[in-house]
Parts: C-alpha cells; sequence; structure tokens
C-alpha cells in the first residue's frame, strides 16, 4: 500500500471510530452530528417561511459518495425530504463522462420531475423559481461541473442549453484543454483559448458560467472573459483555510467586481475544529465573504444532497472506495476522505434554516440573511437567463 493510501485508509478509520462514538465535533448546543431538527426561535422560522432558498450545488438524489445507491428514481425517504427542507431551488449537477452520459442522466431527471410534478418542477427562467417558491416546490436548476466532454464541439453548448442547462462550470479539479482546475500543477495556469471561447459561448446562451473548481488563475481570466456575472456555487474561503478547493480573496473580489455570487460550501475543506468543521466555522467562512465581497454578493452552495448522510459502516466503506477512485484518476483533493462530506449539526434538510440562526446570531440583519439565503443568486440568475 503507498504511503497515502495507507494514511488515508488511517484517517478514514479515524473518521469512522469518531462517527461511531458520536465525536464529531457537533456545534455547542447540538446533541449529535445526526440532526434532525434544531429549535430555531420562531422569528427565524418566519424569516426562512417568506425567504427565497436557493442552494446552488445541491441534489434531492444521493450525492458524493454513493451510498445509499443512488437510483434514477427518488426514493420516498428523498422526496419527504425535499417537502421538508423548505428549499426553494437547487443546482442539480449532471454528472457524467460523456455526451451520452451526459444526456442519459438528463432525461433521468426530467423524468423524475415528470412523476413528482407536486414535489418538483424544473427551472428554465427567473419567474420559474417564483413559481416554485409560490408552490411550496422544489425547483430543480440542471448545471455542469466541468465541460472537458466537450472536447472541441461548442455546438454542445447550444445543444445543452436547449436541454435546459442553466448553469456551466467549465473546469474540474485537473488541468483540461478548456483550462487549469484547482489541483492543476501546470507552471502557468490560467483559462486556455478553447476555455475562453467556452466562457463566451456559455454567456451567448444566456446560461450562469460557474468557477467553483477551477485554479484560482482560472477564476480571474474567466472574469475578464466573461460578458456576464459569474458565479461560484460552492467553495470555501482560502484565507481561513488553506486548501485548494478554497478560493483567495482576489477570487472574491473578481466575482463580486463582476455582479456575481460567491457561494460557501458545507464541505470538511473549510476547516478542522479539531475534528471537522463545525457550524461555527461555516458562519466564519460567510462572514469573511461578507467582508470581502458585500452583502449583495454571497451565498450557500451546500455540495450536499438534500437527505442527511447515513452515517454507519456501509457510507463509510463507500467513502473508501470512492476517495480511492478519485485518488486513481487524480481528482482527488488534498484530506479527500479524512472527514464525511458534510458539516455535523448541519446534517438535517432544514440545514439552511440552521444556518440562518447562526448568522442572525452573529449579527447579521433579516436583509442580509435573506440575500445570502438565496435572493443573491436570484438575482444574478434574473440578470443572465431569459425568462
Amino acid at each position: 500500500m503507498a504511503e497515502e493510501d495507507r494514511l488515508a485508509s488511517t484517517l478514514t478509520m479515524g473518521c469512522r471510530s469518531c462517527a461511531e462514538a458520536n465525536l464529531l465535533g457537533a456545534a455547542a448546543g447540538d446533541s449529535s452530528p445526526f440532526v434532525d431538527h434544531v429549535a430555531v426561535p420562531e422569528a427565524i422560522l418566519e424569516l426562512y417561511r417568506r425567504a427565497i432558498v436557493i442552494d446552488a450545488l445541491a441534489t434531492p438524489n444521493t450525492f458524493n459518495v454513493d451510498y445509499p445507491p443512488a437510483a434514477p428514481e427518488l426514493s420516498g425517504e428523498q422526496l419527504e425530504n425535499v417537502r421538508r427542507s423548505g428549499i426553494t431551488a437547487v443546482n442539480h449537477t449532471i454528472f457524467a463522462v460523456d455526451v451520452a452520459d451526459h444526456e442519459r442522466k438528463i432525461g433521468w431527471m426530467k423524468a423524475d420531475i415528470a412523476r413528482h410534478p407536486d414535489t418538483l418542477m424544473l427551472i428554465e427562467r427567473p419567474s420559474d423559481i417564483l413559481a416554485a417558491k409560490a408552490a411550496g416546490k422544489l425547483g430543480i436548476i440542471l448545471g455542469f461541473q466541468g465541460m472537458e466532454f466537450l472536447t472541441q464541439d461548442l455546438s454542445l453548448i447550444d445543444h445543452f442549453a436547449a436541454s435546459s442547462v442553466r448553469i456551466m462550470q467549465p473546469t474540474y479539479n485537473q488541468e483540461s484543454d478548456l483550462g487549469s482546475g484547482c489541483l492543476s500543477a501546470a507552471a502557468t495556469p490560467g483559462l486556455k483559448p478553447l476555455g475562453k471561447a467556452v466562457v463566451e459561448g456559455v454567456n451567448r446562451r444566456q446560461a450562469v458560467v460557474d468557477l467553483s473548481h477551477s485554479h484560482p488563475q482560472t477564476a480571474l481570466d474567466a472574469v475578464e472573459a466573461s460578458s456576464q456575472p459569474v458565479i461560484v456555487s460552492h467553495s470555501g474561503c482560502h484565507a481561513l483555510h488553506v486548501h485548494p478547493r478554497n478560493h483567495p480573496d482576489e477570487v472574491l473580489r473578481a466575482v463580486a467586481g463582476s455582479g456575481g455570487v460567491f457561494g460557501i460550501y458545507l464541505m470538511p475543506f473549510l476547516g478542522s475544529e479539531p475534528r471537522s468543521a463545525s457550524r461555527d466555522l461555516v458562519t466564519r467562512h460567510l462572514l469573511h465573504a461578507l467582508n470581502v465581497c458585500g452583502e449583495d454578493h454571497v451565498g450557500i452552495g451546500s455540495d450536499n444532497s438534500i437527505t442527511p448522510l447515513q452515517l454507519d459502516a456501509g457510507y463509510f466503506d463507500a467513502l473508501e472506495s470512492f476517495v480511492a477512485g478519485r485518488r486513481r484518476d487524480g481528482s482527488a483533493s488534498p484530506s479527500e476522505g479524512v472527514q464525511p462530506f458534510m458539516v455535523p449539526g448541519l446534517n438535517s434538510p432544514r440545514r439552511l434554516e440552521i444556518i440562518a440562526w447562526d448568522l442572525s446570531r452573529a449579527g447579521c440583519s433579516d436583509q442580509v440573511i435573506e440575500k445570502i439565503l438565496g435572493r443573491n443568486f436570484l438575482r444574478v440568475f434574473d440578470q443572465i437567463w431569459p425568462d
């Protein structure tokens, strides 16, 4: 076993032991990392009820680690968690290997929406988000994480825009023909000519450019290349925790300067206190982003399933296998697999409501909290998408 694999295995086993002993570092006042509901004040409940709540990277299905295994059709438990969540819309990743696979998975999601019209609806224009809120449904925004599968065929941008894909992220973690991902070791990283053409094509088709997994230089180059606001749907603040998945303040300022939004994720890459990211740490990342970007340019992209993680032996076996595969293909970030892909204390369908309470306790006004919960992302979508 390679030393990296040995270390990852040791850390994962430690993580498994922490979970089984209920020691994953839940925030003060939380009795367990498996949160069914936190008793937030009535004023926050009312704020959350009226808010447009957009999770800029999430899904109603299984996500990241395939446990319990995802199926093309949502389970009854997943649908119930959608209804409980109070979320208005999510950016749902179509993560696939080639054009045919992307088309198939778009078809699966659309079929699931058609099966459950009382719970789900497809989002294609800004007014759809308002309609989802009014109807108490979850809006599904189709998005890409990585567009390397296009190869040189930029006409596929038009094809997938016509198939309702509204958020497009050009690069994933690695180096590609489009540009440098966050793990790139290129001597001169950044957006390549093909990547610039992709950004221009996404602008032309009135979709949103997402720079979450990009190298900082790629993000800066893409902001310069884009004629529209850009977003980082799910990342963290490098100033608070040094990690390649977190962006430096220079990128936060550039995203805000474009008119866009920087979304904070609920992932272990935010840091550890001492074992894992905490609710308080999520709040500190949000407050730092507010300080750098301003209140009109910060949001949340959890990078989670709406359904809480089931932290049992099966999950940790699946996590170990998932991360081992990512290490083999070069897409695994440092420390992947050391902790579950979640924040203890926020392992709940109502996680954004809990964050709203934490922001309120940190001194944020109701207006700022509503902007972070979704109004900021809605403003960008309203500016870019056709209605």
